[in-house]
């Protein structure tokens, strides 16, 4: 499903909370809500073993690109 992601254990080291940002072409069109619903059923069998998971980001990869390039566009100002 994605083609870019990242994962930060919040937990403190015990693998109980997790952050995550996705960006994935398979969103494109999708409403927030329906991505989110599209990550909680990729990971069906990983969140029965979790205490949190808080989905930061659920972007296409375009959306990414343009927000790495207000990114950059704000740290040069």
């Amino acid at each position: 499903m994605p083609v870019s992601g990242e994962v930060v254990d919040t937990s403190g080291g015990c693998g109980a909370s997790f952050v995550v940002e996705i960006v994935s072409e398979q969103f494109e069109g999708k409403r927030l809500l329906e991505r989110h619903r599209m990550v909680n059923a990729a990971l069906e069998e990983e969140l029965k073993e979790i205490h949190a998971l808080s989905i930061k980001k659920t972007v296409t990869p375009e959306q990414w690109k343009q927000q790495q390039e207000a990114n950059q566009s704000n740290a040069a100002a």
